[in-house]
Protein backbone atom coordinates (compact mmCIF):
# COMPACT_ATOMS: atom_id res chain seq x y z
CA UNK A 1 0.00 0.00 0.00
CA UNK A 2 1.43 3.42 -0.65
CA UNK A 3 0.94 5.85 1.65
CA UNK A 4 -0.56 8.93 0.51
CA UNK A 5 -0.25 12.66 1.13
CA UNK A 6 -2.87 15.56 0.77
CA UNK A 7 -1.91 18.81 0.36
CA UNK A 8 -4.40 20.90 1.06
CA UNK A 9 -5.14 24.86 0.68
CA UNK A 10 -5.43 26.34 4.60
CA UNK A 11 -7.58 29.60 4.22
CA UNK A 12 -7.08 31.47 7.32
CA UNK A 13 -9.49 34.24 7.86
CA UNK A 14 -9.86 34.30 11.42
CA UNK A 15 -6.42 35.22 12.35
CA UNK A 16 -6.59 39.07 12.47
CA UNK A 17 -9.30 38.43 14.73
CA UNK A 18 -6.88 37.33 17.50
CA UNK A 19 -4.74 39.88 17.53
CA UNK A 20 -7.48 41.89 19.02
CA UNK A 21 -9.63 39.33 20.44
CA UNK A 22 -7.20 37.49 22.32
CA UNK A 23 -3.91 37.77 21.61
CA UNK A 24 -2.92 35.75 24.20
CA UNK A 25 -2.96 32.44 21.74
CA UNK A 26 -1.06 34.09 19.41
CA UNK A 27 2.23 33.17 22.12
CA UNK A 28 1.44 29.70 22.00
CA UNK A 29 0.38 29.73 17.97
CA UNK A 30 2.13 32.41 16.47
CA UNK A 31 0.62 31.38 12.98
CA UNK A 32 -3.03 31.38 14.61
CA UNK A 33 -5.56 29.56 12.68
CA UNK A 34 -3.03 27.71 10.35
CA UNK A 35 -0.39 26.49 13.06
CA UNK A 36 -3.45 25.00 14.85
CA UNK A 37 -4.91 22.99 12.25
CA UNK A 38 -1.55 21.76 11.11
CA UNK A 39 -1.01 20.29 14.40
CA UNK A 40 -4.33 19.25 14.41
CA UNK A 41 -4.06 17.33 10.84
CA UNK A 42 -0.79 16.22 12.22
CA UNK A 43 -1.88 14.45 15.23
CA UNK A 44 -4.77 13.21 14.17
CA UNK A 45 -3.05 11.59 10.67
CA UNK A 46 -0.71 10.01 13.19
CA UNK A 47 -3.13 8.11 15.39
CA UNK A 48 -5.10 7.01 12.87
CA UNK A 49 -5.03 3.72 11.14
CA UNK A 50 -5.84 2.45 7.21
CA UNK A 51 -9.30 0.79 8.59
CA UNK A 52 -10.19 4.36 9.86
CA UNK A 53 -9.70 6.37 6.79
CA UNK A 54 -11.12 3.73 4.19
CA UNK A 55 -8.19 1.29 3.43
CA UNK A 56 -5.74 4.41 2.81
CA UNK A 57 -3.05 4.85 4.24
CA UNK A 58 -2.59 8.44 5.12
CA UNK A 59 1.29 9.78 6.23
CA UNK A 60 1.03 13.38 5.93
CA UNK A 61 -1.39 16.21 5.20
CA UNK A 62 0.37 19.20 4.01
CA UNK A 63 -1.29 22.74 4.49
CA UNK A 64 -0.35 25.87 2.17
CA UNK A 65 -1.29 28.77 3.41
CA UNK A 66 -3.57 31.27 2.02
CA UNK A 67 -4.97 34.19 3.37
CA UNK A 68 -8.29 35.69 1.42
CA UNK A 69 -8.32 38.79 3.89
CA UNK A 70 -5.53 40.04 1.82
CA UNK A 71 -6.42 38.66 -1.41
CA UNK A 72 -4.18 35.81 -1.42
CA UNK A 73 -5.59 32.81 -3.05
CA UNK A 74 -3.74 29.80 -5.02
CA UNK A 75 -3.36 30.43 -8.60
CA UNK A 76 -5.33 28.13 -11.41
CA UNK A 77 -1.74 26.08 -11.63
CA UNK A 78 -1.67 25.72 -7.65
CA UNK A 79 -4.92 24.59 -7.30
CA UNK A 80 -4.12 21.67 -9.32
CA UNK A 81 -1.89 20.35 -7.04
CA UNK A 82 -3.80 20.72 -4.25
CA UNK A 83 -6.57 17.75 -2.94
CA UNK A 84 -8.87 20.52 -1.77
CA UNK A 85 -9.28 24.21 0.55
CA UNK A 86 -10.32 24.04 4.28
CA UNK A 87 -11.75 27.34 5.65
CA UNK A 88 -10.73 28.28 9.19
CA UNK A 89 -13.27 30.58 11.84
CA UNK A 90 -13.86 34.11 11.53
CA UNK A 91 -15.56 37.02 13.46
CA UNK A 92 -16.75 38.33 10.98
CA UNK A 93 -20.33 37.14 9.72
CA UNK A 94 -20.92 35.57 6.51
CA UNK A 95 -23.27 38.34 5.06
CA UNK A 96 -21.06 40.88 6.21
CA UNK A 97 -20.34 43.43 2.76
CA UNK A 98 -16.67 43.55 3.66
CA UNK A 99 -14.59 43.52 0.34
CA UNK A 100 -12.76 40.09 1.46
CA UNK A 101 -16.30 38.77 2.69
CA UNK A 102 -17.61 39.96 -0.88
CA UNK A 103 -14.58 38.39 -2.53
CA UNK A 104 -13.96 35.29 -0.79
CA UNK A 105 -18.36 34.37 -1.74
CA UNK A 106 -17.35 35.01 -5.06
CA UNK A 107 -14.60 32.51 -4.86
CA UNK A 108 -16.65 30.05 -3.46
CA UNK A 109 -19.02 30.11 -6.29
CA UNK A 110 -15.89 29.67 -8.70
CA UNK A 111 -14.64 26.83 -6.66
CA UNK A 112 -18.02 25.26 -6.52
CA UNK A 113 -19.19 25.09 -10.25
CA UNK A 114 -15.43 23.67 -10.89
CA UNK A 115 -16.47 20.78 -8.19
CA UNK A 116 -13.44 22.17 -6.27
CA UNK A 117 -13.30 19.75 -2.33
CA UNK A 118 -13.84 22.46 0.13
CA UNK A 119 -14.04 21.64 3.81
CA UNK A 120 -13.48 23.96 7.16
CA UNK A 121 -14.91 24.56 10.58
CA UNK A 122 -17.62 27.37 11.97
CA UNK A 123 -17.62 30.08 9.69
CA UNK A 124 -16.61 27.62 6.51
CA UNK A 125 -21.05 26.18 6.46
CA UNK A 126 -22.17 30.07 7.02
CA UNK A 127 -19.65 31.39 4.27
CA UNK A 128 -20.33 28.63 1.97
CA UNK A 129 -23.97 28.57 2.32
CA UNK A 130 -24.57 32.16 1.92
CA UNK A 131 -22.15 31.99 -1.05
CA UNK A 132 -24.27 29.08 -2.82
CA UNK A 133 -27.76 30.66 -2.53
CA UNK A 134 -28.52 29.27 1.19
CA UNK A 135 -28.81 31.97 4.80
CA UNK A 136 -26.59 32.59 7.70
CA UNK A 137 -28.51 35.30 10.33
CA UNK A 138 -28.20 35.43 14.03
CA UNK A 139 -28.99 31.51 15.13
CA UNK A 140 -32.40 32.00 16.70
CA UNK A 141 -32.12 30.25 19.86
CA UNK A 142 -28.84 32.41 20.24
CA UNK A 143 -24.94 31.62 21.11
CA UNK A 144 -23.76 28.09 20.81
CA UNK A 145 -20.34 27.64 22.82
CA UNK A 146 -18.32 24.87 24.60
CA UNK A 147 -18.75 21.19 24.30
CA UNK A 148 -22.01 19.93 21.98
CA UNK A 149 -23.67 16.64 21.07
CA UNK A 150 -24.47 16.19 17.39
CA UNK A 151 -27.05 14.00 16.43
CA UNK A 152 -26.30 12.84 13.35
CA UNK A 153 -28.98 12.71 10.69
CA UNK A 154 -29.74 9.53 9.08
CA UNK A 155 -28.50 11.20 6.07
CA UNK A 156 -25.00 12.10 7.49
CA UNK A 157 -25.18 8.23 8.51
CA UNK A 158 -25.50 6.89 5.42
CA UNK A 159 -23.07 9.41 3.92
CA UNK A 160 -20.36 8.39 6.36
CA UNK A 161 -21.26 4.91 6.50
CA UNK A 162 -21.13 4.45 9.99
CA UNK A 163 -23.39 3.48 12.92
CA UNK A 164 -22.98 6.50 15.01
CA UNK A 165 -25.70 8.17 16.06
CA UNK A 166 -24.05 11.41 17.62
CA UNK A 167 -20.75 12.41 18.48
CA UNK A 168 -18.96 15.35 20.73
CA UNK A 169 -17.36 18.41 19.41
CA UNK A 170 -16.49 21.87 20.70
CA UNK A 171 -18.63 24.75 19.10
CA UNK A 172 -18.67 28.50 19.26
CA UNK A 173 -21.12 30.63 17.00
CA UNK A 174 -23.65 33.39 17.64
CA UNK A 175 -24.60 32.83 13.42
CA UNK A 176 -26.59 29.78 12.41
CA UNK A 177 -27.48 28.65 8.82
CA UNK A 178 -30.55 28.55 8.71
CA UNK A 179 -31.83 27.79 5.20
CA UNK A 180 -29.43 25.26 3.44
CA UNK A 181 -28.14 26.07 -0.36
CA UNK A 182 -29.83 23.93 -2.99
CA UNK A 183 -28.94 20.21 -3.06
CA UNK A 184 -27.55 20.38 0.29
CA UNK A 185 -28.37 17.85 3.28
CA UNK A 186 -27.48 18.71 7.00
CA UNK A 187 -24.91 17.17 9.16
CA UNK A 188 -27.11 16.80 11.88
CA UNK A 189 -28.77 19.15 14.62
CA UNK A 190 -27.45 20.18 18.77
CA UNK A 191 -30.91 20.89 19.80
CA UNK A 192 -29.38 24.64 19.60
CA UNK A 193 -28.40 25.00 16.21
CA UNK A 194 -30.37 23.76 13.15
CA UNK A 195 -27.76 23.00 11.35
CA UNK A 196 -23.99 21.70 12.87
CA UNK A 197 -22.60 22.01 9.06
CA UNK A 198 -23.48 20.22 6.30
CA UNK A 199 -22.51 18.15 2.67
CA UNK A 200 -23.41 18.98 -1.11
CA UNK A 201 -22.09 16.45 -3.90
CA UNK A 202 -18.63 15.05 -2.90
CA UNK A 203 -17.16 18.27 -3.06
CA UNK A 204 -18.40 20.42 0.22
CA UNK A 205 -18.50 18.81 3.84
CA UNK A 206 -18.47 21.48 6.42
CA UNK A 207 -18.25 21.59 10.19
CA UNK A 208 -19.55 24.01 12.56
CA UNK A 209 -17.21 22.11 15.27
CA UNK A 210 -13.83 23.26 15.68
CA UNK A 211 -11.60 19.95 15.97
CA UNK A 212 -8.65 22.28 16.60
CA UNK A 213 -10.21 23.65 20.11
CA UNK A 214 -10.85 19.92 20.68
CA UNK A 215 -7.65 19.20 19.95
CA UNK A 216 -6.01 22.26 22.90
CA UNK A 217 -9.46 23.50 25.12
CA UNK A 218 -7.34 26.02 26.04
CA UNK A 219 -7.63 28.26 23.34
CA UNK A 220 -11.70 28.54 23.26
CA UNK A 221 -10.93 29.39 27.29
CA UNK A 222 -8.85 32.08 26.55
CA UNK A 223 -11.42 33.31 24.23
CA UNK A 224 -14.37 32.79 26.01
CA UNK A 225 -12.19 34.28 29.43
CA UNK A 226 -12.08 37.78 27.30
CA UNK A 227 -15.71 37.43 25.79
CA UNK A 228 -16.90 37.30 29.81
CA UNK A 229 -14.46 40.27 30.69
CA UNK A 230 -15.80 42.59 27.82
CA UNK A 231 -19.47 41.28 28.08
CA UNK A 232 -19.46 40.43 24.58
CA UNK A 233 -21.11 37.19 25.64
CA UNK A 234 -23.47 36.69 28.51
CA UNK A 235 -21.25 35.49 32.17
CA UNK A 236 -23.97 32.89 32.66
CA UNK A 237 -23.62 31.12 29.53
CA UNK A 238 -19.56 31.44 29.87
CA UNK A 239 -19.74 30.30 33.37
CA UNK A 240 -22.24 27.42 31.52
CA UNK A 241 -19.58 26.53 29.11
CA UNK A 242 -16.57 26.37 31.12
CA UNK A 243 -17.57 23.72 32.95
CA UNK A 244 -18.02 21.44 30.15
CA UNK A 245 -14.94 22.87 28.88
CA UNK A 246 -12.67 19.95 29.12
CA UNK A 247 -14.79 16.83 28.70
CA UNK A 248 -13.85 14.67 25.65
CA UNK A 249 -14.79 15.06 22.26
CA UNK A 250 -14.80 12.82 19.18
CA UNK A 251 -12.69 15.57 17.31
CA UNK A 252 -10.43 12.64 16.09
CA UNK A 253 -13.66 11.01 14.13
CA UNK A 254 -14.73 13.94 12.62
CA UNK A 255 -11.34 15.26 11.39
CA UNK A 256 -10.88 11.57 9.78
CA UNK A 257 -14.32 11.91 8.37
CA UNK A 258 -12.50 15.03 6.93
CA UNK A 259 -9.72 13.20 5.50
CA UNK A 260 -11.54 10.48 3.96
CA UNK A 261 -13.55 13.44 1.99
CA UNK A 262 -10.58 14.71 0.78
CA UNK A 263 -9.43 11.14 -0.06
CA UNK A 264 -12.51 11.56 -2.64
CA UNK A 265 -14.74 8.33 -0.68
CA UNK A 266 -18.00 9.99 0.03
CA UNK A 267 -20.50 11.84 -2.13
CA UNK A 268 -24.53 12.96 -1.38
Amino acid sequence: MTPKTLRLASFDVGTNDLRWWAPQILKRYADGFYEMHQQLFDHVCAVSQSETLGGVALNKVELIKYEPRKDHYPTEKELETLDGIVISGSANAAYDEDDWVVKLRKMIQKYHQKSIRMSGFSFAPQIVAQALGGKVEKNPTGTELSVVTLQLSQAAKTYFNTDRLAYNIHVHHNDGVTQLPPGAVSLGTSGVTEHLGWMLGSHILVFSGHPEYSHDPWILEQMMVVERRDRLVPAQLIDYGLKDLWNPTDYVWQTQQQFRFFLGQFSV
